[in-house]
Parts: C-alpha cells; sequence; structure tokens
C-alpha cells in the first residue's frame, strides 16, 4: 500500500472524529482524567457544572479519537507485515502500545519513520485539537456570561471563581499560541479572548499584526486626535464588545454617504482609488497591530489589507 493511499484511507478514518458525540463508537480504553475533580451536586456551583460538562465531552471525543487512531495503526502495521517491512511493523507496534498505556498524544511522542506513522500522527493529533477547541470555544462564551451576571449583582467571589474555571480549561486544553503575522482572527475569538483572561490574551495577540474579521458596527473621526479615524468592529456573540480600528487619515481618506435610511461609508486610498463601500451590520477586514486592551480591544496601524 502506498503512503498516499494509506493516508488517504486513515484521513476517512480521522473524519468520523468530527460527527456528532452521540454517533461516536463506545470505547474500551479508560478516558484521560478531567482537569478539574467532579464537583458533588450539592456545592457545585453554575460555573463548575458548565466547565464539568465541556470536560466530559472532552474526554469522550478524546477517547474516540483514540480508538479511531488504534484502529488506523492496527491496518498500518498490517501492511508493513504483509511487505515484509520489520522496522516499520516494529515502530507502530510499539506507538500503539505507548498509546494503550498512556492514552495520550502530542508532538514529542511524533516519530522520526516511518513517514506514514509521522503523518498518521499529525493528522490524529491536529483532528483532536480541531475538537477539542470546539467545545471550549463553545463552553467559554456561557462562562463569561455567567462572569458577567455574577459580577452585576456583587456577587464577586463566585465571579472570580468563574474567571479561575475559564483560565483553567484555557490553559489545559488551548495552549497560547502567537498567529501568524496576518492571520486572519474573527473578532469574536479576539474579543472573547480578552473578556476571558486579558493578561493570556495580551501573550497571545498584543504587538502581533493581524487581519480582524468582524461586523461593522460604528466609525467616527477619533475625538483625541483628527489625525486619526476610527472604525468599531463586533462579533455575532460578542455583545456590546467593540474592536476599535485605528486608521491614519494621511493615508485613507473617509466619507459618509446617505442612501436612503442607510449611512454608506466610504474608504479610500491612493493604492485604492475605487475605494470600499460598505455600512453598518456588513461583515469587513482590516488589518493592524493588536495593542490590547484599553476600554476596548485597540488595533492601531491599521490598513484593508490589500482588499
Amino acid at each position: 500500500m502506498t503512503l498516499r493511499v494509506f493516508l488517504a484511507r486513515a484521513g476517512a478514518i480521522l473524519l468520523l472524529c468530527g460527527a456528532p458525540l452521540g454517533a461516536l463508537h463506545s470505547a474500551t480504553s479508560a478516558p484521560p482524567q478531567p482537569a478539574v475533580a467532579p464537583a458533588s451536586p450539592q456545592g457545585a456551583s453554575f460555573g463548575e457544572i458548565e466547565a464539568q460538562r465541556c470536560q466530559d465531552k472532552i474526554a469522550t471525543v478524546q477517547r474516540d479519537v483514540f480508538n479511531h487512531y488504534e484502529d488506523a495503526m492496527q491496518e498500518l502495521q498490517a501492511g508493513f507485515q504483509k511487505s515484509a517491512d520489520l522496522d516499520g511493523a516494529l515502530a507502530v507496534r510499539a506507538e500503539r502500545q505507548r498509546l494503550a498505556q498512556e492514552q495520550s498524544l502530542s508532538e514529542r511522542n511524533y516519530v522520526g519513520a516511518p513517514k506514514a506513522l509521522r503523518a498518521l500522527q499529525t493528522q490524529t493529533l491536529s483532528k483532536m485539537q480541531e475538537l477539542v477547541g470546539q467545545l471550549v470555544q463553545e463552553t467559554v462564551p456561557r462562562l463569561l456570561e455567567m462572569k458577567r451576571q455574577y459580577t452585576v449583582a456583587g456577587k464577586l467571589d463566585e465571579a472570580v471563581a468563574v474567571r479561575a474555571t475559564i483560565e483553567q480549561l484555557q490553559n489545559t486544553f488551548q495552549p497560547i499560541s502567537r498567529p501568524e503575522a496576518g492571520a486572519e482572527i474573527p473578532a469574536d475569538t479576539l474579543l472573547q479572548a480578552y473578556a476571558a483572561d486579558r493578561s493570556r490574551a495580551d501573550k497571545q495577540y498584543k504587538n502581533q499584526k493581524i487581519t480582524v474579521r468582524g461586523v461593522l458596527g460604528g466609525f467616527r473621526q477619533d475625538p483625541s486626535d483628527g489625525k486619526f479615524f476610527l472604525v468599531y468592529l463586533t462579533g455575532g456573540a460578542s455583545g456590546n464588545a467593540w474592536v476599535q480600528c485605528s486608521f491614519p487619515t494621511n493615508d485613507y481618506h473617509f466619507k459618509e454617504e446617505k442612501q436612503f435610511n442607510n449611512t454608506v461609508l466610504v474608504i479610500t486610498s491612493k493604492e485604492e482609488p475605487g475605494g470600499l463601500r460598505i455600512q453598518k451590520g456588513q461583515v469587513m477586514d482590516i488589518r493592524g497591530v493588536c495593542e490590547g486592551w484599553d476600554d476596548v480591544v485597540k488595533l492601531a496601524k491599521c490598513d484593508l489589507g490589500g482588499k
């Protein structure tokens, strides 16, 4: 079996991991231990219960991904044995034994050879990180809303506990990874990161040049410095949170046009004489350098990214 054919078949197996959790087959191996010990029903807070639900789902995803990984390795080992590739068969067998014992997979477990096993490991870890990340991203907004409600109600200790729960979920399952220069970041992702933990978000985004995709929520001349024009982006799940994007007016010209009951913002520059016409509620991309949080998330030295 060629490497390309095997990876295609292994990829099909791993795609099953993206199915709804209820459609995944039951596992015989014990799931990894959750990051936080299950709370008792009597003493558990809403935040703890929500976090535990997320951790239970993560354990299920990890278990099923590892089962599919084992299935793919079993097939790979059989292929090596059939072709009399002893070294390949031994390498796969060793990885199967390690997986059975540790029930984990990270980059430090990657093998140098055979290439087919290394590629399978990369695919498996990538799929697991994707699915786990989705679960954390679904849970964090609910926890942020809990934190907000507790804070408004004056239940500050409860709010602090929920914040700690958010930090633990993110630190355990979503290690800090700075995006590549110019990487596209949804406005919701950026805003939720700063709402959850500003210090952590700074480590990930501050002083980094990124492209923020969000919904145009407003615009105005900078009241403190007429040399800049401010454009505000938000996201569907971010409520009243904003990303403030600062454009230098010596590079861009901004004009408002009335069209029936709508106001259209026209943005032009020397490089883009045709300009961009956009109105509130529409999606746009803005590239700039993240300056962190100061009442809003700030993006400086902005441009339209060549669009």
